[in-house]
């Protein structure tokens, strides 16, 4: 684990707590809802499909997908703090790295919802997720693109000592062809969310 790991599960760990009710609130609560609608969308009909979260947090997605009849729901974070808050019976929590933890499951939607920004090795990342899916499966992101809103949000995590990665049409090729996949479907929302649905090449 670098330094940079190391930080970022320092910073969400320290968090945790209070993590899911201030993503509840102001502008965030705002952007997540319009984030979320976005991926229901891209992930298509989720009723009685298996889902796996990987680095779900607290578990935002992971609820949500299990609300909208999603089952089995599997949610895999590297913090355990964090996966403490989310206490829903019909979710199960399993701590782990998402770049490397082999679950011996395959599911037919696996969502990356504002996780691969902090990944030091996204591509791998991507990869385990496509190691995961299921035959006509479908994987959904939610990725910051370098715009200037984008560089807005990098600002103000790199004041907690990390950087984060934003996406520009050339990376995320470049990170979707490493990891063996194709995107099918690409979303806007505004200021600083990119939604995109891929599945195997």
């Amino acid at each position: 684990m670098t330094s940079a790991d190391a930080a970022v599960l320092a910073y969400f760990a320290s968090r945790a707590a209070g993590y899911d009710a201030a993503g509840r609130r102001g502008i965030w609560a705002w952007q997540r809802r319009r984030e979320a609608a976005t991926i229901l969308a891209l992930a298509g009909e989720v009723a009685g499909r298996s889902v796996l979260d990987l680095g779900c947090g607290c578990g935002f997605y992971a609820r949500l997908l299990a609300a909208e009849g999603a089952g089995p729901v599997v949610a895999v974070d590297a913090v355990p703090a964090m996966l403490d808050q989310l206490d829903d019976p019909n979710i199960e929590t399993i701590a782990g790295d998402i770049a490397r933890i082999e679950l011996e499951r395959r599911f037919d939607r696996v969502i990356l919802a504002g996780v691969l920004e902090f990944a030091a090795e996204p591509g791998a990342v991507l990869a385990n997720a496509r190691r995961h899916l299921a035959p006509q499966g479908r994987i959904v992101t939610l990725t910051p693109p370098a715009n200037p809103a984008g560089r807005i949000y990098r600002a103000f995590h790199h004041r907690h000592g990390f950087h984060i990665g934003l996406f520009t049409p050339v990376r995320l090729a470049a990170v979707v062809d490493e990891a063996g996949l194709r995107v099918t479907a690409s979303r806007f929302v505004p200021p600083y969310g990119m939604v995109h649905a891929m599945a195997s090449r």
